[in-house]
């Protein structure tokens, strides 16, 4: 008998961010040492989420959801599992990432051993953002759809080739927003500041800029699936102004003021990559 298959196309090519990603045009080594990867999963947990203050709810590298007990949410451990999954092999890949969700919700999302986010990593899938982006997030989020689990949790796409949606088409749940909406936070923030004369004046970016900026918040060393609590997700919302905040993190990483910049992002993201 003939197994119907569903073809997924993949998210389209964004030539203006050639550039940005060149450091990673190499074949990626196979990663075997879960230890090695978690490393350098935290490292960039560090780097970018605390350090530069990218996600406002998490402080360390290994608590998550902080700053929101006042709306009833507490802090929980972020979980860094390994999925030693091939590309090729997806149904291995839907196999640990599900498994690792029945483990944080059988733990719980507070007390000493609460989880509130999961970070898998699965390095096999490094070098093709395309299959990551497109059809392995499709099947994780028909998952959760089929699983009727919307209310429990979300999943949030990473990779190390991550690039902004362009607006031309929607790329599915779990995604950065694309670069027209972005770039109309940006616009509105920039004439809210404009209003008030206390405020530094900005440089308004193109838009492989802003797309630049939205790709760094979500590339790291290793593809990755976020999962996050639902409840935990729509209590962060009402919390944060989204204009404010991403506005602020494309400027602390791509602005032209004072920004990290693409080379020196890159680099630092190599880094981590290339650690043993």
């Amino acid at each position: 008998d003939r197994v119907p298959v569903l073809i997924l196309s993949p998210l389209p090519s964004r030539q203006e961010q050639n550039t940005i990603v060149t450091a990673f045009s190499e074949k990626s080594s196979t990663v075997d040492d879960s230890n090695i990867v978690e490393q350098r999963m935290k490292s960039w947990v560090r780097r970018i989420l605390v350090d530069l203050g990218i996600c406002p709810f998490t402080k360390s590298d290994s608590r998550s959801g902080q700053g929101l007990a006042d709306l009833g949410v507490s802090a929980g451990k972020i979980a860094y599992h390994y999925s030693a999954a091939s590309s090729s092999s997806l149904v291995e890949l839907m196999a640990d990432t599900w498994e690792n969700i029945a483990d944080m919700m059988e733990a719980g999302a507070s007390g000493k051993d609460g989880v509130s986010s999961i970070l898998l990593a699965a390095p096999s899938f490094d070098d093709d953002f395309s299959l990551w982006a497109g059809p392995v997030f499709a099947m994780l989020e028909s998952g959760v759809s089929a699983a009727a689990a919307e209310a429990a949790i979300g999943v949030v796409c990473f990779h190390p080739l991550y690039a902004t949606p362009d607006g031309s088409s929607w790329p599915g749940f779990g995604h950065m927003h694309s670069v027209p909406r972005l770039r109309k936070w940006m616009e509105q923030q920039q004439q809210t500041e404009s209003n008030t004369t206390e405020e530094k004046k900005y440089t308004l970016l193109t838009d492989e800029e802003v797309a630049a900026g939205g790709a760094w918040q979500r590339r790291t060393p290793h593809a990755c699936i976020n999962v996050l609590r639902a409840d935990q997700l729509e209590v962060a919302e009402r919390r944060r102004n989204s204009a404010s905040m991403y506005t602020a993190n494309i400027r602390t990483l791509v602005g032209r003021e004072n920004g990290i910049g693409s080379t020196k992002l890159a680099q630092e993201l190599q880094h981590e990559r290339s650690m043993t």
